[in-house]
């Protein structure tokens, strides 16, 4: 068994044995996709196989253990400035976002379009997951370089819109945005998009 079939399995027991033969395979990039042209961090990996349910959720965190035990690099950063963060974040891998959070992730690296983990988890609704990047110091108020927004504004959209890996809690983002001080755009108050959503409206209102 190799270590993208072990990741991709669950199987921890596996992951330990094949990083204590050989400790370089905790950083070595794994190849998949249709032939093979995707090259991904096992730890950013790990999210992506949750998000395709391959990996039964519930089996990702013993592999995470496994792979921070052998010193992966948990702020690997991709030719687009992906993270395993920022991939935790973005595929909905809420309970992978925090554990890397502990471990000492960077929460201020941004992705292809200067995005941070911050956006992504408000986007999919992870009120934990955000209470933890503003908790490590994420600026809650940095605009992404393609849509010009914020983590509070990407809340909305994924509200409005939803997106797949969501996890729809975007309540409670919006809530732990505004009470952390995030700037509330007034454009946002009279969208039209917005109005069937009134608890929403009222936490934006409460800043």
């Amino acid at each position: 068994m190799d270590l993208k079939t072990a990741i991709e399995s669950g199987d921890a027991s596996a992951v330990s044995s094949l990083l204590a033969e050989d400790p370089a395979r905790a950083n070595r990039l794994i190849e998949w996709g249709k032939s093979g042209e995707l090259h991904t961090h096992p730890l950013h990996y790990v999210s992506d196989m949750l998000f395709s349910g391959a990996l039964p959720r519930g089996k990702e965190m013993p592999v995470v253990e496994a792979l921070l035990a052998a010193r992966a690099d948990y702020d690997f950063q991709a030719n687009n400035g992906e993270t395993p963060l920022i991939g935790a974040a973005s595929l909905g891998a809420e309970e992978v976002g925090l554990r890397l959070l502990v471990a000492g992730a960077r929460p201020d690296l941004v992705g292809a379009f200067g995005e941070t983990a911050l956006h992504w988890a408000a986007h999919l609704g992870m009120p934990e997951l955000v209470a933890g990047l503003i908790d490590r110091g994420a600026d809650i108020n940095r605009k992404d370089d393609r849509y010009q927004s914020p983590p509070l504004g990407w809340a909305l959209v994924g509200k409005v819109h939803g997106a797949a890996g969501s996890r729809g809690r975007h309540l409670e983002v919006v809530e732990r945005l505004v009470h952390a001080g995030a700037e509330v755009d007034p454009k946002w108050l009279a969208d039209e998009r917005l109005r069937p959503y009134s608890e929403i409206l009222s936490a934006l209102r409460a800043r």
